[in-house]
């Protein structure tokens, strides 16, 4: 049976067959396995032959302290021996700890409704949102993933989850997602309020404040406007998807404080624990609070000691190393290394640029979307030469995101040998 992992360089027998029993034994989404990791420090990943790469995804955005940062680590151990569980019906330290901290980001007035995975807690958002409206649709944007639950597929506008294991059904409705460089003579925010105020009026808009699967899609300040002034006219809620920008990724803890838009309910996960036990939640204005009663709202591991042991570790390494300035400024320092290939290769369309959530697009000759097989090639390439970057299918986008703690002399030898590869590429197909 042949892997990717076959297909690059140096690969051995041990990250070959162990790729080969997951396929096997593990029922996959994708049967694409690009590496077979055996350990991980900082933002360096190590297969199971003991090949070093250079991590540009974090995981997707999950490790943005770094790979088994010491500070986490030694803070599960202390934790685990002490009490890692807790009924959810109890409580414990821990977690008023964190709601009060991430409260404090937000700027105060804010209570976090706790879960253990970002579906499961946009689902959550969406429960409260309708329930406080007394309404049941949501607006959301065409190729947004919101999650692989039932509501959030419904939620996220991926067309292909539509109308599979759920039709479409009259309460979701969705706006194009703001892609600026094939946007013509579109105007989003324009298109975006249109959608909202439309009948039956929504119970929420449900949106990321970058969108990052589509290709690193941000709007103009018109377009955040325009939904923010939508939805209050309506009195739809604004819930705002921070799963994979939050944390300091953007250059800010969360990426919509640097928008023109305030949301009503904020989702969190992935970064929050650093991936060392899972763990989300949806943060509230707390006028909302009352909402959340009943059956429905309670997660079995929302908010463990162990997981809020991980969050209040990986919250002080943010705070006490500067990663949410120090994403900034190395994301400038990327966008700067990075700009030759949109001024001088042809095939290079866009480079997008938020913090250390970094896209470089790449078209064809008639501008439309590289194919999948052309980006994924480009994937392959570059994990054979030791760096680590995954790439978006809808816009033939090479996500770079790496842990916000990346070595700046290690960051900018992987983004030399990104340049050189996408320079080098001679069949776009």
């Amino acid at each position: 049976m042949t892997t990717t992992l076959d297909q690059l360089q140096e690969t051995q027998q041990r990250s070959h067959d162990i790729a080969v029993r997951d396929l096997q034994w593990v029922a996959r989404p994708s049967r694409r396995i690009p590496l077979a990791v055996a350990a991980a420090h900082g933002s360096i990943l190590i297969d199971a032959d003991g090949r070093e790469v250079i991590d540009l995804t974090s995981g997707w955005n999950v490790c943005n302290v770094g790979w088994n940062h010491p500070k986490v680590v030694e803070a599960v151990k202390q934790q685990a021996t002490q009490l890692p569980f807790a009924p959810p019906w109890c409580t414990h330290d821990g977690r008023p700890g964190v709601a009060e901290r991430l409260s404090n980001y937000l700027g105060g007035g804010f209570a976090a409704l706790c879960g253990s995975n970002g579906s499961e807690s946009v689902e959550a958002a969406l429960k409260v949102a309708r329930r406080a409206t007394k309404r049941h649709a949501v607006v959301g944007f065409t190729e947004a993933y919101h999650g692989g639950t039932l509501g959030a597929m419904l939620a996220g506008g991926i067309r292909s989850l539509h109308d599979v294991d759920l039709p479409k059904d009259e309460w979701h409705r969705h706006a194009p997602i703001p892609d600026m460089l094939r946007a013509g003579e579109r105007n989003y925010g324009d298109i975006a309020r249109e959608i909202i105020l439309q009948e039956p009026h929504p119970a929420a808009v449900l949106l990321e404040p970058i969108f990052t699967n589509p290709g690193v899609l941000a709007g103009d300040d018109h377009f955040y406007k325009s939904i923010a002034e939508a939805a209050s006219a309506c009195g739809a809620l604004i819930i705002i998807d921070e799963i994979g920008t939050g944390f300091g990724r953007t250059g800010s803890m969360f990426g919509f404080q640097q928008l023109p838009i305030q949301p009503d309910i904020v989702v969190v996960a992935k970064a929050i624990s650093s991936g060392a036990v899972p763990m989300a939640g949806a943060l509230m204005r707390s006028e909302l609070v009352k909402f959340v009663a009943g059956q429905g709202f309670s997660s079995t591991f929302g908010w463990t000691p162990l997981a809020c042991a991980a969050a209040n570790a990986t919250l002080d390494v943010i705070e006490e190393e500067g990663l949410a300035a120090r994403a900034g400024e190395l994301g400038e320092m990327a966008s700067r290394r990075l700009s030759i290939l949109r001024d001088d290769v042809g095939h290079v369309a866009d480079i997008r640029q938020h913090g250390l959530e970094i896209g470089v697009e790449l078209v064809k000759p008639d501008g439309t979307p590289v194919s999948l097989n052309t980006i994924l090639k480009l994937s392959r390439t570059l994990l054979g030469r030791g760096v680590f970057a995954e790439p978006s299918s809808y816009t033939s986008t090479l996500l770079i995101m790496p842990p916000l703690s990346i070595p700046e002399a290690q960051f900018l030898h992987a983004l030399d040998i990104v340049v050189e590869t996408i320079a080098g590429m001679d069949v776009i197909e």
